[in-house]
C-alpha cells in the first residue's frame, strides 16, 4: 500500500471505524469487512512493507515514535510509576515486534470463584472449550507451525538444559512461514506462495531464514504478521485501511453513532520537527466505533 497522506480519502460516513491495527482492530476490521460492513481502519504508524525495518544503528536510533519531534519509528516507550512499557506504532500494532508465539489460555487460569474485595466472586464467563474453535480460526490465519528443524544450535542447547533439569520441553506455534505453501516441507529464503487475499504491500514474502530478528521486524516476510493475514485480508473485502491517521478524539452523535477527529502525519514531515498540536483535523462519522 503506497504511504502516504489521506486527505482526499476522508468519509463522511460508515458503519465502523477502527482505531489501531493491532491484534484486536485487525481480526474485528477483516470480520467486519467479511460481514459486508464498510470500514475504515485509521493506524497511526507507517507500514512496513518486507524490507522496510531498520536495521543500521543510526537508523534504529531514529526508530521510535514521537511526530513532534520529527520521529515515525516503530517503538513507544511508556513510562509510568513503578511500570514500563514498550508498545508498537505501525501497520499490524504489536505483531511487528511479538515473538510470534501462540499459545492457548490454560484452562486452569480461567477465573471460575474469584474473591473480590468487600465479599462476592467474580466468574470468567466462558471457558477453554468457547475458545478453541476460535482458537483455531486464529492459528490458520496465522498459519501455525511448530518449528522444524532439529539441530540447530539453540534447539540442542535448549533440549540439553532441559535434560539436566529434568524439565519438558514441548516446541509450541509459531506465527512463521517456514515453508513456501502449506503442506510444503520447509526450506530458508524460498519464495512464499501469496494466500487468495493477496497481500497489501505488494511485494514478494520469503520462507524463515533463521536470522533472529522477529522482534525488531522481519525483513523478509517470514513473520505472518496482521498487515500479511488480517489486515490484507480485510482490505481484499472492502475495508480502507489508512496509516499515519492519529485520532486525537471522537464524540457520540445524537441519535445514535460517533464523530472521530484525526490528524495525518506527512511523511515528508518525518526527520523534521513538527507542531502536531497545530495539525489540521479530519473528520469521520461512524455509525460503530472500535478502541483498538
Amino acid at each position: 500500500m503506497a504511504d502516504a497522506p489521506h486527505d482526499s480519502q476522508d468519509t463522511a460516513h460508515v458503519d465502523t471505524v477502527v482505531v489501531g491495527s493491532g491484534f484486536g482492530g485487525a481480526v474485528t476490521a477483516y470480520r467486519l469487512a467479511e460481514a459486508g460492513q464498510s470500514v475504515v481502519v485509521l493506524e497511526r504508524g507507517k507500514p512496513y512493507p518486507p524490507g522496510g525495518f531498520p536495521r543500521s544503528p543510526a537508523d534504529m536510533a531514529r526508530n521510535f515514535w514521537d511526530p513532534s519531534n520529527g520521529l515515525h519509528g516503530m517503538f513507544d516507550l511508556w513510562s509510568f510509576r513503578g511500570l514500563e512499557g514498550v508498545v508498537s506504532s505501525g501497520l499490524g500494532g504489536g505483531s511487528l515486534i511479538y515473538a510470534n508465539v501462540l499459545l492457548r489460555k490454560d484452562e486452569r487460569w480461567f477465573v471460575h470463584e474469584s474473591p473480590l474485595p468487600g465479599g462476592g466472586y467474580e466468574n470468567w464467563p466462558i471457558s477453554r472449550a468457547d475458545l478453541d474453535p476460535h482458537y483455531d480460526r486464529v492459528e490458520r490465519m496465522l498459519g501455525a507451525t511448530t518449528y522444524p528443524y532439529q539441530d540447530t544450535p539453540k534447539t540442542l542447547a535448549l533440549h540439553q538444559a532441559a535434560r539436566r533439569l529434568g524439565l519438558p520441553v514441548f516446541r509450541p506455534p509459531l506465527a512463521v512461514s517456514f515453508a513456501p505453501r502449506p503442506g510444503a516441507p520447509p526450506v530458508p529464503g524460498a519464495q512464499i506462495t501469496d494466500p487468495d487475499y493477496g497481500n497489501l504491500h505488494g511485494l514478494p514474502r520469503s520462507t524463515c531464514r533463521l536470522c533472529g530478528e522477529c522482534d525488531v521486524g522481519c525483513n523478509y516476510g517470514a513473520k505472518n504478521t496482521l498487515d500479511h493475514t488480517y489486515l490484507s485480508a480485510a482490505q481484499h473485502h472492502g475495508a480502507d485501511v489508512r496509516t499515519r491517521c492519529e485520532v486525537r478524539g471522537f464524540a457520540p452523535r445524537p441519535g445514535g453513532g460517533y464523530n472521530v477527529s484525526y490528524v495525518v502525519h506527512d511523511p515528508a514531515r518525518e526527520g523534521r520537527r513538527t507542531a502536531t498540536d497545530r495539525l489540521p483535523l479530519h473528520r469521520i462519522r461512524c455509525r460503530r466505533l472500535v478502541l483498538a
